[in-house]
Order: structure tokens, then sequence, then C-alpha cells
């Protein structure tokens, strides 16, 4: 916040609580060259006829007179004073030096001089809150917006053989954004000379490959093999996903689980779970738990997100 100058209310509380609260000279010194009162300054004004609260009232004065710089030492003063528990050695009045230092307190947290402690702690409950509501507002937009490119491109229409081609790369982009929406870290595709995997992500522990299809036609066995020959020629934590908006056979996946030679480690999405995600029926979290617990416990390969 930019600085300014210490209102008059609070600069005769100031005056007020010095006044009350020192008795030794040299106490009163430590807290205005504690608040940042250059020492020069205060030796221009201290003679033995001025009073500590002339010096203060003084002291103040040309501090306002230095424009920010100065404004903010007084501040610094005013919080130095608050910050007191007790009156200064020697003072023989202490309740009512107590009762000034209470005077200030009041008057500087009425001007946002200090914080009040229980009053800052609503407030930063409040910000965090109204932050929090803002990030979940910005999701939500964020997610309407992907359901809605996602419903554009899932519309019945024909379409040319380049433009199916590019809905295939469009589906690649939309599961980026997808899982970066939903917080959960995702690379997306990548090509090697012999090998081509439509993305990745790291859930639960595991690695999981990404096969992203979307085709007229369901996934033959070769289709299958092929994936989850990428996935077995990785470390034993990779797992696959394979995306079918076509959906599967169930044959064919039934066929596929009890013959291809090796563990199941591959769960299957179709396009009418993507349709439910997207669609905000069901989390993209969810989706994936509910897949993964239903291969681990019960060995389902495919399972339907609104059973």
């Amino acid at each position: 916040m930019t600085a300014q100058p210490l209102p008059v209310a609070v600069q005769t509380e100031v005056i007020n609580a010095i006044r009350a609260a020192f008795y030794y000279r040299d106490d009163f010194k430590a807290l205005m060259l504690t608040a940042g009162v250059p020492r020069g300054m205060y030796g221009r004004h201290d003679h033995p006829e001025n009073s500590k609260t002339v010096m203060a009232r003084r002291i103040l004065d040309e501090l306002h007179d230095l424009g920010p710089t100065g404004w903010t030492i007084q501040r610094k003063i005013a919080v130095e004073l608050c910050a007191m528990d007790r009156p200064g050695n020697g003072v023989e009045d202490a309740k009512n030096a107590r009762d000034s230092l209470h005077r200030l307190r009041q008057v500087a947290t009425s001007a946002r001089i200090i914080i009040d402690t229980e009053q800052a702690a609503i407030d930063e409950r409040r910000a965090r809150e109204a932050k929090r509501q803002q990030t979940l507002a910005e999701e939500r937009r964020n997610i309407e917006h992907l359901s809605r490119r996602f419903a554009e491109l899932a519309t019945d229409r024909p379409r040319t053989a380049s433009e199916k081609q590019a809905r295939g790369y469009q589906l690649e982009t939309l599961l980026v954004d997808l899982f970066a929406a939903n917080h959960l870290d995702y690379v997306g595709s990548r090509r090697q000379p012999h090998e081509q995997v439509d993305g990745s992500f790291f859930f639960r522990g595991f690695t999981y490959l990404v096969e992203a299809r979307w085709r007229s036609d369901k996934p033959t066995i070769g289709d299958l093999a092929d994936f989850k020959f990428k996935v077995d020629g990785k470390l034993e934590s990779t797992r696959g996903l394979f995306i079918s908006m076509a959906g599967f056979d169930s044959e064919i996946l039934g066929y596929f689980a009890h013959n291809s030679g090796t563990r199941n480690n591959i769960i299957y999405m179709t396009g009418h779970d993507l349709a439910l995600i997207f669609g905000g029926q069901v989390g993209l979290e969810d989706a994936l738990l509910k897949k993964i617990d239903a291969a681990e416990s019960r060995g389902e390969y495919l399972v339907d997100l609104k059973t």
C-alpha cells in the first residue's frame, strides 16, 4: 500500500502515550531510533529545555515534511508504541500509562495503522475463501468450455477423410486440456521413429500410456495387441488407457484379456465415458479410479461409469 501521513487523531494519541508511558529520556530515545528516526533529526530536538512531548511533536512534524519516507517512520513510531506491553521504567502512574497505550491501540486499529489479530485472521479466512470460490468458478468455466468443444466434435454430421483425421488430433488436444483442468499432469502426443504414443499421465503411482482413437470402427485384436506391446515394453509400473470413441467389441475384449499371454494392465474408456466426463456428470479422477478399481479388484477390463 502507498505510504500515507499519520492521521492527526493517531498523532494526538502518540503524543499522549509518550507523555504518560515514558519517564526516562533514554527509553524515549531508544523507541524513536528503533522506529527509524535518523540520529541527526533526533539530535536537533534533543535539548534539556524540550520535554519528551515537545520533541515528539517536532519530530513528527519534521517527518511529515519528508513525504512518504517520513510518513513510513511516523507509522513505525505508532506501531512501536502499540507494541509496548507495559510503561517505561520509572513511570509512577502505571494505570494512566496503560490506558494511554490502550487508547492509542484503539485509534491506530481504527486507522488501520495496526491490525487487530482476530480481525486479521477473519479477513485472511475471507480472502482465502473468496480466492477458492474464484478458482472454482474459473474451473467451472473451463470445464464448460471443454464440454462445448467436445460437443462440437461429437456432432453427428458427414465429415471428409481429412476432417475425421483432424478430429482425432483435436481429441488429443482436448485430453491435454481436460487433464490440466483437473490438475493432473499429462504429456501430449509424441512420435518416435518406431513408435507413436497419443499421450501419457502419472496417476496413483503408475504411468499410463494413452491410445486415443476417434474412428467409426471398433478396435480389432491387432489394435489391442499393438498398444499392449507398447505398454509391456516399458517398466512394470507402466499401464495403459485405451480410449475408443466407437466403443469396444465385448467378445474381442474378453478374448484378448484371456489370451494376450501376460497380465492385464490396460483399462478402457469409450466415447460414452468421455461424454459423461466432459458433460460434468462424472469427474475425471473419479472415472479413472472406478476403472482402475474394477480392473484391480474384480478383473473387469471395461466398466460402465454410470453403473
